[in-house]
């Protein structure tokens, strides 16, 4: 018999891979969330039926959704995040300014979180949006990040999560990763070219207190092939990026 007490508890796991179906379902019958989580339907109802009873879930005739209840967990992670109430309007205005999508990130176990994502009607849809988790190594955001991780940090993450290929473009090598990742600790910019999403590019750069150097998330625009291209791509997006994290890092040092 195992007595390996760290190993996680199936129904535990279980019971989170249903809610988190649900929340990307967003409101759904029992069939839909068992065929989206992968677990039986009478799994899936007996789960909701106790998420129902704590008050995380709500029933509308035969469809589920989550409830406000969980509100309360997340105002309790992002209360912890100094970055948050600062840069939502940024992160609005960096949207509306250059049409496309527009986020701040911070990292949280070896992976790029998204605290607040907004975008324009015009910009393209991909499976971004609040609470994505991210490799570091292929995203604009999660290279800023990277590049400014203490170097025994950055080296664990490296281990742990490995440079998985996301597209033919991701950089899986890491002498060449951690070259790109020293020009970026001197530029202050990051750059993703077709690294997560073919067709889509990036530009991220790192919100760090002015007084002490910590580092404290990163702020990205995120856009197609077609519009970020040439001196938009690699100078107005990231002199505007930097303009803002400039904003946000004086904002928080000094508040």
């Amino acid at each position: 018999m195992s007595t390996d007490t760290n190993a996680p508890m199936k129904s535990v796991v279980t019971a989170l891979e249903i809610l988190e179906a649900l929340q990307d379902e967003g409101t759904a019958g029992i069939s839909e969330i068992a065929e989206a989580s992968g677990h039986p339907k009478s799994t899936v109802h007996r789960h909701l039926d106790t998420f129902r009873e704590c008050g995380y879930v709500v029933k509308a005739d035969r469809s589920y959704s989550v409830s406000l209840k969980t509100l309360r967990l997340a105002s309790s992670a992002l209360s912890r995040q100094l970055v948050y109430p600062v840069t939502k309007s940024v992160v609005n205005e960096l949207a509306e300014e250059t049409g496309e999508s527009a986020a701040v990130a911070v990292e949280e176990n070896g992976q790029a979180v998204y605290l607040y994502y907004d975008r324009t009607d015009q910009a393209v849809r991909t499976d971004a949006r609040l609470g994505i988790r991210l490799y570091l190594h292929c995203t604009g955001a999660g290279k800023a990040i990277l590049a400014h991780l203490p170097e025994e940090r950055r080296k664990a993450v490296i281990d742990e999560y490995g440079l998985p290929a996301k597209t033919e473009q991701t950089i899986t090598d890491p002498d060449k990763l951690e070259r790109e990742l020293a020009e970026i600790r001197e530029t202050g910019i990051a750059f993703d070219d077709e690294e997560r999403v073919d067709g889509m590019r990036g530009v991220g750069t790192p919100i760090q207190n002015r007084e002490t150097g910590e580092l404290l998330g990163a702020l990205t625009v995120a856009g197609p092939t077609r519009r970020l291209n040439g001196e938009r791509f690699r100078e107005e997006l990231p002199n505007l990026l930097q303009r803002a994290s400039k904003m946000v890092e004086v904002n928080i040092t000094y508040s």
